[in-house]
C-alpha cells in the first residue's frame, strides 16, 4: 500500500507532499560478497559508495586538484566504452569547482588509453569503479587515485589495480602517473585471480609524516588456503608521490588484528578514514560485511586500525559488530553490517565518530529496510558511550522503512550548514517512490544533521529526484543515492552534496547515468541552484551511452 507523506524540510524552505512506497517489491541488489561481481540494483557489476564509499566505492581527503581554493569532483564511469571494440573498460569525468560552483570549464576524462596514462585500456576493466583523493606528495595540490578492480595482470583476471593521477596549478595531468597491483615491484602480496584490488579506496595521514597515504580493499584476496577472505593494502605518500616503502598488506590473520580469516569474509569491502583518537595520526575502518559472527552468517564486522608514528598498527585494534558489547541492534543473517563506512565528527568534540552502514538489515518485520549505527570517537578512539541506531522508522526521521530499501547503502559526512558539526547523508537506493505510477528502486536520500549530542532528527531531510527544485525526474531503478561524497565546490564554508545516480536513463539511453549535486545553505542542503551532470551535459567530454553508469562512484 501507498501512504501520503508530508515531507518538510526547515532547513530548505522546501515543503512537499508526495506518495512515498509501502511495497513488498524485493529487487535484489546485487552483493560483491556474492561473486564479486554485483553491486546495487544490478549497476552491472558496480556502485559506489565515498566518502568513504560502499564498495566499489572510494574517499579520502578534500579533491582540489588544482589548489584554486575549489573543491573539484571525479565522477567514475566504469561501464564507458573506449572506441568502437573496448566496451566496460572504464572512465573518470572530473568537474573543477568555482565560485559559482561545480562547471564545466576545463572538465577532463581520464581512462587508461589516455595519452601517456599507464596500463591499457581491456574490456571490463572497469576503470573507475573506485575514486579516492588524496595529496599523496604533499604538493599542496590533491591527486587522484582510480580503482580498476577487474584489471587483468599479465595472465590473471581481475586481480585488480589503481591508476594514480597527480594533481597541479591545471588539474590532474599524466605528468608523474602511477599504476599499482599487488605484482608491482616491493608490494606485499601478489596478484591472484578476482582478487579485485582497488575495490575499495580511501586515503588519510595513518603515519603523521605530511603526506597522505592510500589505503586499497581488496575483497577477493586468498589468506593462506581461504578463499576471498579479503586483505587491505596500505601505500604510504612521501615527496615524490606514493611508494612501495614501508607498504602494509592487513587481514583477520595478521598477528593482533581481531577477527579469523574465513571464507567470503570480504574484508576490505569499504574503508574510512578518521582520527577517532584525535591524537594527529589517522586511523583506519575497515568493512568485512561478510563476517560470521558466531554462527550467524554474514551478519557483518568492522576493524578499526589505529594510526602511529610508524603508520597503521595492530596496537589497540578494535572489531566491532551488532552484538558487541553495547552496540544497538542484534546480528542477524545477511546484515551485511559495515558495506558502508563515513567518518565525521558529528559532536564537534574534536574526535570524528563512524557511520556503519547495515543496508539489509531488517526493521521489525520488513526485510533488508537498512540501517545505521553511529559510534562516537574518544581520547582512547571510538566508544559505544553515546552509540546509535538510525533507519527510516526512527522517531522523527522522514520516510518508512520499507522492504529492500537498503537505507545505509552508502554514506557521506560533511557540514553541510556550516555550525561546526558533521552531518551525515545515507543513500537509500532501494527506496521506492510514487510518481506518475510507482516508481520500484528509484532511490532516495535521508540527511540528518549534527548536533551538541551526536546525530539528531531535527530538521533531517529527504531528497530524491521529485523534490521539489531537484532536476531530474524520479523514475523506476534510477538508484538514486547509489554513492555520495561531500566536497566544498564553490568555496562559501559549507559543504555540498554529490548523489550518484548510476541508473538514470538519458532518453533512450539505458543507464547511463547521472549525478545530483545539492548546494549546502545556511540552513543546511537546498535545492537553490542544484544541478545535474552526466556525459551530455552541455561542455562535458565524453557522450552519454547505454550501460555507461557514469557515478557509480564520485569523490
Amino acid at each position: 500500500m501507498y501512504h501520503p507523506v508530508q515531507i518538510i524540510s526547515a532547513r530548505s524552505g522546501v515543503a512537499a507532499i508526495m506518495l512515498i512506497g509501502v511495497c513488498a517489491c524485493t529487487t535484489e541488489f546485487a552483493d560483491p560478497s556474492d561473486d564479486h561481481q554485483g553491486v546495487g540494483l544490478d549497476l552491472g557489476g558496480l556502485a559506489e559508495g565515498a566518502g568513504g564509499r560502499a564498495g566499489p566505492g572510494g574517499g579520502g581527503g578534500r579533491a582540489d586538484f588544482n589548489g584554486d581554493g575549489y573543491d573539484d569532483l571525479a565522477i567514475g564511469v566504469p561501464g564507458e566504452g573506449v572506441g568502437s571494440n573496448l566496451p566496460s573498460v572504464g572512465a573518470v569525468n572530473v568537474l573543477y569547482g568555482s565560485a559559482l560552483g561545480l562547471s564545466a570549464t576545463g572538465n577532463q576524462l581520464w581512462h587508461q588509453n589516455s595519452a601517456g596514462i599507464l596500463g591499457a585500456a581491456e574490456p571490463g576493466d572497469s576503470f573507475g569503479a573506485s575514486v579516492a583523493a588524496g595529496d599523496f606528495d604533499g604538493d599542496g595540490f590533491a591527486d587522484l587515485a582510480i580503482g580498476v578492480p577487474f584489471e587483468s595482470i599479465g595472465a590473471v583476471a581481475d586481480g585488480g589495480a589503481v591508476n594514480v593521477l597527480y594533481g597541479s596549478a591545471k588539474g590532474l595531468t599524466a605528468a608523474g602517473n602511477q599504476i599499482w597491483h599487488q605484482n608491482s615491484a616491493g608490494l606485499i602480496g601478489a596478484a591472484e585471480p578476482s582478487d579485485l584490488f582497488g575495490w575499495a579506496l580511501t586515503s588519510g595521514d595513518f603515519n603523521k609524516d605530511g603526506y597522505q597515504d592510500l589505503a586499497v580493499g581488496v575483497p577477493g584476496e586468498d589468506v593462506g588456503g581461504v578463499a576471498d577472505a579479503g586483505a587491505v593494502n596500505v601505500i604510504y605518500g612521501s615527496a615524490a608521490g606514493l611508494s612501495a616503502t614501508s607498504n602494509q598488506i592487513w587481514h583477520q590473520d595478521v598477528a593482533g588484528v581481531g577477527g579469523v580469516a574465513e571464507t567470503g569474509d570480504s574484508f576490505g569491502s569499504a574503508l574510512a578514514a578518521g582520527d577517532f583518537n584525535s591524537d594527529g595520526h589517522v586511523d583506519l575502518a575497515i568493512g568485512v560485511p561478510d563476517e560470521d559472527v558466531a554462527l550467524i552468517a554474514r551478519a557483518g564486522m568492522v576493524n578499526v586500525f589505529y594510526g602511529s608514528s610508524v603508520g597503521l598498527s595492530a596496537d589497540g585494534d578494535q572489531i566491532w559488530h551488532q552484538n558487541s558489547l553495547g552496540i544497538l541492534g542484534a546480528a542477524e543473517p545477511n546484515d551485511n553490517f559495515g558495506r558502508a563506512l563515513a567518518a565525521g565528527d558529528f559532536d564537534n568534540d574534536g574526535y570524528p565518530d563512524l557511520a556503519i552502514g547495515v543496508p539489509n538489515e531488517g526493521v521489525g518485520l520488513t526485510s533488508e529496510a537498512g540501517a545505521l549505527n553511529v559510534i562516537y570517537g574518544s581520547a582512547v578512539g571510538l566508544s559505544v558511550a553515546a552509540d546509535q541506531l538510525w533507519h527510516q522508522d526512527s522517531l522523527g526521521i522522514l520516510g518508512v522503512a520499507e522492504a529492500s530499501d537498503h537505507f545505509g547503502r552508502s554514506l557521506a559526512a560533511g557540514d553541510f550548514d556550516d555550525d561546526g558539526r558533521d552531518d551525515l547523508a545515507i543513500g537509500v537506493p532501494g527506496e521506492d517512490l510514487e510518481g506518475t505510477a510507482v516508481e520500484v528502486d528509484a532511490g532516495a536520500l535521508n540527511l540528518i544533521y549534527g548536533s551538541d549530542g551526536g546525530l539528531a532528527a531535527v530538521d533531517n531531510q529527504l531528497w530524491h529526484q521529485n523534490s521539489g527544485g531537484i532536476p531530474g525526474a524520479t523514475e523506476g531503478f534510477d538508484a538514486f543515492g547509489s554513492s555520495l561524497t561531500a566536497g566544498d565546490f564553490d568555496a562559501d564554508g559549507r559543504m555540498d552534496l554529490v548523489i550518484g545516480v548510476p541508473l538514470e536513463d538519458l532518453g533512450p539511453l539505458v543507464n547511463a547515468g547521472a549525478a545530483n549535486v545539492l548546494y549546502g545553505a545556511i540552513g543546511g542542503l537546498t535545492a537553490i541552484d542544484s544541478q545535474i551532470w552526466h556525459q551530455d551535459s552541455s561542455g562535458m567530454i565524453g557522450a552519454g551511452e547505454p550501460g555507461d553508469r557514469f557515478g557509480a562512484s564520485v569523490r
